[in-house]
């Protein structure tokens, strides 16, 4: 019996002899060789004598290499051959397991923030340009790698086909497996033992009182399964589910345009989605999740005229059901933040973001509507979608998400400060900001979300 994952490469070797105990023999000419599912008889392999090798007297080899997205389980090998003009055949089981996608390219945590670059630059009331977006998101991203370092767990969510081996050395029950750091979400899709399904209903997913997340899974021992049913401890077990902290969605608007290729990389939204969408922001339409890596403005279809004074703060459009409080509008070079909407007026924030007031008359209103995303994040396959889809946001814990923006903050100002205390004439140390009420945050965050258990020791 062989064993392959999906993807890669085994070798299957056919030896044929006079008789049993006897000598290898050569066949009349090469074999054909032809791979099946054993449960439903599907082809993996249609017969063939192509690229099978002979590399001695009675032996015959072939590089099998199932396709990544070939079902897992059980498959039969046969052979078939002449000799002596006779048909023979020989036969040989392959069990085909499904590749580990923990650590593919669209399940890396590389970009997944648990704040947005909107989130500090409101926080540190800096204006938008190309160089401080680059510094904020350098810091965003080790910001959220920091908050996973501390918690001892990865919060966002992923889809992911993960492996235990079985037996390991958790000094577990026999019918418990530990998840570690990677807690499930959600109860999975699927549990397997050697390829060999585990259903759903025999599976006892723990905590039951308080998760998700899962932090192990029970066979019930009240049922006929068990782990370590495959031919080697390693990787026996698989457990393909949407694994992380939890997963928390709030509903924002909906896409203004169909994606129609799985290729795209720019979707529509409408207000309500613009305004809470920042540089960051992991987002869900229909089963495919996105992570927005830039806005770009987009015309709004309508026009708004307003004077150059500062208590000018009522602008009148078409249509006040196509805005959202927070959205930022552009008019000509001028940015305005919509504070309040009455009907087709809205209230709005003069000269925001740094720009200067102007007058504007019939000028074109644009909004950041159009998001440049990464497709088919965390495990999630690209997929097209229809116009007037609901666009879900992704949310971390509010202690997460700023703790998050707490670090990144820090960051940035110690970089700027060149990592050095200036010191004073006096000699006391000048400019010096505590360092108690970060700490505090880490502390509460911990408290509240760190992983205590089978990690962490004082």
């Amino acid at each position: 019996m062989s064993e392959v994952i999906a993807g890669r490469t085994v070798t299957l070797l056919s030896q044929w002899f006079d008789f049993e105990g006897g000598s290898l023999t050569n066949l009349d000419a090469t074999p054909t060789i032809t791979i099946t599912s054993v449960a439903t008889g599907a082809t993996a392999l249609a017969a063939t004598a192509s690229g099978i090798t002979h590399p001695g007297t009675g032996s015959y080899g072939y590089a099998w290499t199932p396709t990544s997205t070939l079902t897992a389980g059980l498959y039969l090998a046969t052979w078939s051959g002449l000799k002596s003009s006779a048909p023979v055949t020989a036969t040989e089981t392959v069990t085909v397991a499904a590749p580990a996608s923990a650590d593919a390219t669209n399940t890396s945590p590389d970009g997944v923030w648990y704040a947005t670059r909107e989130d500090v630059q409101r926080a540190l009331d800096v204006k938008v340009t190309a160089r401080n977006r680059r510094e904020i998101d350098a810091a965003l991203e080790a910001a959220s790698r920091s908050v996973d370092a501390l918690c001892h767990r990865r919060f966002y969510p992923v889809v992911a086909t993960r492996y235990y081996d079985w037996p390991n050395f958790q000094y577990a029950y026999p019918w418990r497996i530990w998840f570690d750091q990677w807690e499930l979400a959600a109860v999975p899709s699927a549990v397997t033992s050697g390829a060999v399904t585990i259903p759903l209903s025999a599976c006892n997913f723990e905590p039951v009182s308080s998760g998700p997340p899962y932090t192990y899974i029970e066979l019930r021992r009240d049922q006929p399964y068990s782990f370590g049913v495959g031919s080697t401890p390693q990787r026996d077990v698989a457990i393909t589910g949407l694994y992380g902290y939890r997963n928390t969605e709030t509903a924002l608007g909906i896409l203004t345009a169909a994606v129609t290729t799985a290729t795209a990389t720019t979707i529509s939204v409408d207000g309500p989605t613009s305004a809470v969408v920042g540089v960051g922001s992991v987002l869900r339409v229909d089963s495919e999740r996105l992570i927005v890596s830039e806005r770009t403005e987009s015309s709004t279809g309508q026009t708004g005229t307003i004077t150059a004074s500062k208590g000018d703060v009522s602008l009148a459009v078409s249509d006040g059901t196509k805005y959202a409080v927070d959205e930022v509008l552009l008019l000509d070079s001028e940015r305005m933040r919509i504070d309040d909407i009455a009907g087709n007026a809205l209230t709005v924030e003069r000269a925001y973001d740094g720009t200067v007031l102007a007058a504007h008359t019939a000028a074109t209103i644009y909004a950041p509507r159009t998001l440049t995303v990464t497709r088919g994040a965390l495990g999630t396959t690209a997929d097209t979608h229809g116009s007037g889809s609901t666009v879900y946001r992704w949310d971390p814990p509010g202690l997460v998400h700023q703790l998050t923006k707490a670090e990144a903050i820090t960051q940035l100002t110690q970089e700027r400060a060149g990592w050095f205390m200036k010191a004073s004439t006096t000699g006391q140390s000048a400019g010096r900001v505590s360092a108690d009420a970060i700490q505090n945050l880490r502390d509460q965050t911990y408290t509240e979300h760190g992983r205590k258990s089978r990690i962490r020791v004082v």
